[in-house]
């Protein structure tokens, strides 16, 4: 039965979920544009669907494009924005290429819903489907309306046989500032289902997977805050990160050889009242991390409600679960340092995660809260003036996650006991494989004396991230649990 849930944990949190468009501010110099348009079959039973513009996963359905396009945004770092049309298209295959078709011979200019803002960015991935050898017309109205000039535009296309046509020439055309690069990708939409390796691949040869961090060159212990502004640090300085784990075996993570954990910033609005602060893990299997719906998203709504956010960008498997709780600590030790810059009392401090990543913060506040430092994994690291800083957090959001390893809950109740946990908040959906586990490990904590809010939301699976609307009442638990502080 372990076995199998370990199977079910890891399948639903690799959903990539789908995302409209937001990126008010921009957290990395790279933007992925995208145009998708998934059509509707059946996809009952199955986990991917050769022919259609769709892909799915666990039921969820995406199009080819935007799937292609959260891969990238995932190696990359980079911001995600949908293009979409004031009138949808049909969903239905013979009426979509009908319309494509007919759209083509008027030379026809869809109306977009909405724009993005290019500014602060310096890369822009420019994704869209082949349709009748050509770029879909809503891509004709998003080249004629923005200003590309100066920018790297990198295409990626998926198609029916066509390739990408004249369509890389086509834009420099209708951009002839921008630098369109030549090594674009095309991928067969029969293919694209079975081809992450491939996207993954492409990528990482055009060498743009850096972090923001890379470009600021900052660590958490030099950090110039500025609380009006999105910001990325290095967790560690050079040459002093506690490891257990080999160099050469980390650099097989996804984030690929030269990673450097960090954290960024996502400040409350001007005129906000700020409340505190939240650190938030996204999950991913600790195979990834899936940031665009259960990092970066989380933190738009959060900080709009008052709260100093900050998304941790921990290690990887295969790195231990250890050395990530320790990047988290890092990472809460930073934010209690600044507290009066971020303008928050320091005790009012919340960290979070979702899957895989609230077992990552349940890993920290069972063994490496308060003072614990790197010494207590790795005898090498040198501790420095950020180690006398606590690492303490005041409450814990656990987001269809639990106190424990992945797939298996802990119900130490003598280890809850003795551990000073913090005021503990569970949400989690009727649907999810794991909410037994998520039941023993509430009943566990309630034994040893952890004050515990359980919120189960009927008929939702595991992964809903960002979706849900429930926020507002994690805003409601951080407001009682900070006001006792």
């Amino acid at each position: 039965m372990r076995k199998l849930l370990s199977i079910l944990l890891i399948c639903s949190i690799l959903i990539l979920p789908g995302l409209s468009a937001w990126a008010e501010e921009a957290s990395s110099r790279i933007l992925v544009v995208y145009f998708s348009v998934p059509e509707d079959v059946d996809t009952a039973g199955v986990d991917a669907v050769s022919g259609a513009s769709i892909v799915v996963r666990d039921g969820e359905k995406l199009g080819n494009i935007q799937f292609a396009a959260q891969i990238i945004a995932r190696e990359t770092g980079a911001d995600l924005f949908r293009l979409e049309t004031v009138e949808p298209y049909p969903l239905d295959h013979d009426p979509l290429v009908d319309q494509a078709a007919q759209e083509q011979d008027d030379n026809a200019r869809p109306e977009l819903a909405a724009l993005p803002d290019l500014s602060g960015y310096d890369t822009v991935f420019l994704g869209y489907p082949n349709w009748w050898g050509d770029l879909p017309m809503p891509l004709y109205t998003f080249l004629e309306q923005v200003d590309l000039s100066a920018k790297n535009v990198i295409p990626f296309t998926v198609h029916g046989g066509s390739g990408l046509s004249d369509t890389v020439r086509t834009i420099s055309e209708l951009q002839p500032g921008a630098s369109v690069w030549d090594d674009a990708l095309s991928i067969s939409r029969n293919q694209v289902a079975d081809g992450e390796a491939e996207i993954v691949e492409w990528v990482s040869g055009l060498g743009l997977n850096q972090s923001a961090a890379e470009a600021t060159g900052e660590t958490v212990a030099h950090a110039t805050v500025d609380p009006t502004a999105s910001q990325t640090f290095y967790l560690w300085e050079e040459g002093n990160m506690p490891a257990v784990t080999d160099a050469d075996l980390a650099a097989q993570s996804a984030d690929g050889p030269g990673f450097r954990p960090n954290v960024e910033t996502f400040p409350v609005p001007e005129g906000t009242p700020v409340k505190g602060a939240v650190l938030i893990n996204a999950g991913g299997a600790f195979q990834y991390r899936s940031n665009e719906m259960e990092g970066w998203a989380v933190a738009e709504a959060l900080r709009a409600l008052g709260y100093q956010c900050f998304v941790v960008n921990y290690r990887l498997s295969p790195s231990t679960q250890e050395e990530g709780a320790l990047d988290l600590a890092r990472a809460v030790r930073f934010v209690r340092a600044h507290a009066q810059d971020y303008g928050f009392d320091e005790q009012d401090i919340a960290v979070m995660g979702f899957s895989a990543g609230g077992i990552l913060a349940g890993e920290m506040l069972l063994n490496y809260d308060g003072l614990v430092n790197g010494t207590a994994l790795d005898e090498g690291y040198v501790p420095d003036e950020l180690d006398q800083v606590s690492a303490d957090a005041a409450a814990c959001g656990m987001i269809y996650a639990f106190y424990g390893r992945l797939s298996v809950a802990s119900t130490d109740v003598e280890k809850f006991a003795s551990s000073d946990l913090p005021p503990t908040y569970f949400r989690y959906g009727s649907r999810d494989p794991f909410v037994d586990e998520f039941e023993e490990c509430v009943a566990a904590l309630e034994q040893a004396g952890v004050t515990v809010e359980s919120h189960v939301m009927e008929d939702w699976p595991h992964g809903f991230g960002a979706d849900g609307e429930w926020e507002g009442d994690f805003d409601r638990f951080l407001t009682e649990v900070f006001s006792q502080n």
